[in-house]
């Protein structure tokens, strides 16, 4: 929020990645939107997917 208010033009966010994954070499760290259980591939969304979908529906970045 700060940036904003500095009055940078933020235009976009990109987010690495939607899923968990295998990178450089392990499984970890996990960084993914969606986390994948490696023993049954079960895909759960964790608590960012949830923030990155209200920063995209309300358009405003929170306060810190």
């Amino acid at each position: 929020a700060s940036a904003l208010q500095d009055g940078l033009d933020i235009r976009g966010y990109l987010h690495w990645s939607l899923l968990d994954n295998y990178e450089w070499g392990s499984f970890r760290p996990t960084f993914g939107l969606i986390g994948v259980d490696r023993e049954t591939f079960e895909r759960t969304p964790k608590p960012s997917l949830a923030w990155l979908g209200d920063l995209a529906q309300r358009g405003i970045i929170p306060a810190a």
